[in-house]
């Protein structure tokens, strides 16, 4: 553990300007704009946006209880309890990106938002000075939380900007193999302490179960259908799930339809009508409204990853949960991989989504790619053993993505031999790191990674 946080803060320290403390863990790659507001309803429900603050009026703002998240027409969040000013209001709270979406969205005008005590807001209102009126035109207290608690949460970049070309091969090139696999070594283990850091703070604000359930569903959601995995395990949290889990994610999902295309088959219209009466019963207190429905893609996913499928494999972890959670320990990491590549499903393990045609033969739910990335990203990093950076080292994490790919080629040209084996894991983490903290936010002629390269060496170990 010592050598991880001697890495990470040397590597916090080698990029533009230091960092004083770690950095969150996002959950995607760095944004251009600000997430979905369903992201950030999220992340002010689990209190990572902060519990206290002041309002555009001065008065001091503590959150008492966050209430409880709407899942149909109306504010955001319902029977909330806020102290202002020294006085306990109770009622609902709206969240939105700006403080002029209020109005932009017809709040202002309508009676179902005249409950609301609160007005939250990401960011200040672009014209200057804002204030929020209901349609009774009382005022209601604005929030705004400001652009660095939201980055905080999100881990966003301090610059959003695009990068083009390069200039860091030669000072890479010129640098001892020590001093580079070095590098590669510290911006990995940074990023794994950023992972630890951001596990810690989820376990921190509801519980490990919770925490462990919401990582493995983002590892199933690929990275197209990571934040509807994540936002689907925050709207059906694990502990809410022992009655049916699988009426209740698939009916959260928003993929029970009434009725399926003609061209399904019997099977599938079976188990369908199975889902979906036991969904009946649960719809109400579950179902998402059609503008609350989560960010699904289908297009450009391959059919064994079909999002379906990958909530079939969810049900089945959820009813096996007590066995896969003694498993999430770097050195159980092997029997991991093993039980969750064996898992089964009497449907999902033979079609890749309601409507398609049966396979020929069944198909694994997990893959060991899958298996391998979620050690990866999750059992390793945010394992308590002392033991597991050294083990996350020697870990071999298979052919590398195109993005790492592409980034090897931009830092190490066709030469890609000056770079440690990308197959491992740390390598590519590390690759990673380097593309989201120089590649991205910045253009090649604007970079500051070429210069702090000839200054690493330099630096004591």
């Amino acid at each position: 553990m010592e050598e991880t946080c001697r890495l990470a803060a040397r590597y916090a320290d080698f990029l533009p300007g230091g960092a004083e403390t770690l950095r969150e863990e996002g959950r995607s790659e760095p944004h251009p704009e600000l997430p979905r507001e369903d992201v950030l309803q999220s992340l002010w429900l689990a209190g990572l946006l902060g519990r206290e603050g002041e309002t555009a009026g001065k008065e001091r703002v503590e959150i008492l209880d966050f209430g409880v998240w709407n899942r149909s027409a109306g504010p955001d969040f319902l029977h909330c309890e806020i102290r202002i000013g020294g006085r306990v209001r109770r009622g609902a709270v709206e969240l939105d990106v700006y403080p002029e979406n209020w109005e932009r969205h017809g709040h202002g005008s309508n009676p179902d938002f005249d409950e609301v005590v609160l007005h939250v807001a990401a960011l200040p209102a672009r014209g200057g000075t804002w204030f929020t009126r209901n349609s009774r035109h009382e005022e209601v207290p604005l929030l705004v939380l400001g652009r660095e608690t939201v980055a905080e949460a999100l881990s966003l970049p301090g610059r959003w900007r695009e990068a083009r070309c390069n200039l860091c091969r030669a000072p890479l090139a010129a640098m001892k193999e020590d001093d580079r696999e070095d590098l590669l070594k510290a911006a990995a283990a940074y990023r794994f302490a950023c992972k630890r850091k951001a596990f810690e703070r989820r376990k921190a604000a509801y519980g490990a179960s919770q925490a462990w359930y919401e990582s493995w569903a983002e590892t199933l959601g690929y990275s197209v259908n990571k934040d509807a995995m994540w936002l689907l395990a925050r709207r059906a949290p694990l502990a809410r799930l022992e009655g049916d889990a699988e009426a209740v994610l698939f009916g959260t999902a928003g993929f029970l339809v009434p009725v399926l295309p003609e061209r399904t088959g019997e099977e599938a219209r079976a188990y369908h009508a199975d889902v979906w009466r036991r969904w009946w019963s649960l719809r109400e207190a579950w179902e998402l409204g059609r503008e609350r429905s989560l960010p699904w893609r289908f297009s450009g996913v391959r059919p064994q990853n079909h999002p379906h499928r990958r909530l079939g494999a969810l049900v089945v972890c959820v009813r096996e949960w007590e066995t896969m959670e003694k498993l999430l320990t770097v050195e159980n990491s092997r029997r991991l991989v093993r039980w969750l590549t064996s898992l089964e499903h009497p449907y999902w393990s033979r079609y890749f989504s309601l409507p398609s045609a049966p396979l020929k033969r069944r198909t694994a739910l997990v893959g060991e790619t899958r298996a391998r990335d979620f050690l990866i990203n999750h059992v390793y990093p945010c394992s308590a053993s002392p033991h597991a950076w050294q083990a996350y080292c020697s870990l071999h994490a298979g052919p590398p993505p195109s993005r790492v790919k592409l980034t090897a080629r931009h830092l190490f040209g066709e030469a890609a031999s000056a770079c440690p084996p990308a197959g491992l894991a740390y390598v590519q983490q590390a690759l990673l790191q380097i593309r989201e903290d120089f590649c991205v936010p910045t253009s090649c002629q604007d970079c500051l990674f070429p210069e702090q390269l000839r200054s690493w060496k330099k630096r004591p170990a």
